[in-house]
């Protein structure tokens, strides 16, 4: 008995065969209910493989869009480096171009020079120069700006030198009224402003007056704006009236200047 279960696993199939064979309608029947059955599954299954195509192509989108993103992202970033950097070249040409437009009669040659560093003391107000001694830079020499005079030359090195700006305390200098014609002395007092001291009691000061050079001495030469008077007052002394200068040039934004080499007083 048990022998002939073995073969009920084959009986089985070759009846359904043959019982097929003998009635097609029947074949047509149970192939009908299989498909009825089998559509849902097959729906089903056809949705998941268009879905997963339709994930896989819409992420593969999305990962294509984020690596052009940061590619993107890279070449407005060099763009803007590249404007900062082109704008900064038109700032520095037009910085050049006062520069070579600015002239005083009182120089026969002028060297230009970039400004490489400043005295980080509070109190002192020098600026360190890309030029020194092998470009023909010597101790007192003038320094200029385009609005005027800047300094003069502290310290010579042979490829780098030290200028004392106006406002240093520590810096002296002849001056002259435009209109009124009085003299003093311009000295700096360790902020953005300058000091015109010895004014005689009976100068008739305007406000707004400009400042300049008087020649006198053997560093500066006459004539160079310092800036304009923007106050006055009695000096503690009583003796002299003092003065309160703005200055014509903009000490903190001094990026290149210029320095005279020789004037017709030396």
């Amino acid at each position: 008995m048990r022998r002939w279960r073995s073969y009920y696993f084959l009986v089985v199939p070759v009846g359904l065969l043959i019982l097929f064979f003998q009635y097609p309608r029947l074949n047509q029947t149970v192939h009908s209910i299989c498909s009825t059955i089998a559509k849902p599954a097959q729906a089903a299954g056809s949705g998941v493989r268009e879905g997963f195509y339709a994930l896989r192509y819409q992420s593969g989108n999305f990962l294509d869009a984020v690596r052009k993103q940061k590619e993107y992202l890279d070449r407005i970033q060099d763009l803007e480096t590249q404007l900062l950097h082109f704008h900064e070249m038109e700032r520095e040409n037009q910085r050049l171009r006062r520069l070579l437009s600015f002239s005083t009669p009182a120089a026969e040659r002028t060297i230009g020079a970039r400004v490489i560093g400043q005295d980080g003391t509070p109190w002192k107000k020098v600026l360190e120069l890309d030029k020194g001694s092998r470009q023909g830079i010597k101790k007192d020499m003038v320094v200029l700006a385009p609005e005027g005079l800047a300094g003069r030359i502290l310290e010579v090195d042979p490829s780098t030198s030290s200028a004392i700006l106006l406002v240093d305390a520590d810096c002296r200098v002849s001056a002259l009224t435009a209109t009124s014609r009085a003299q003093g002395v311009i000295t700096g007092i360790g902020t953005d402003k300058l000091q015109m001291k010895y004014l005689a009691l009976d100068a008739e000061i305007a406000i707004g007056e400009d400042v300049t050079t008087s020649g006198i001495g053997s560093i500066f030469p006459k004539g160079i704006q310092i800036g304009k008077i923007e106050s006055i007052e009695r000096d503690t002394d009583g003796l002299h009236l003092l003065a309160l200068v703005n200055p014509a040039v903009p000490f903190s934004k001094l990026e290149e200047v210029l320095c005279l080499v020789s004037s017709p007083q030396k």
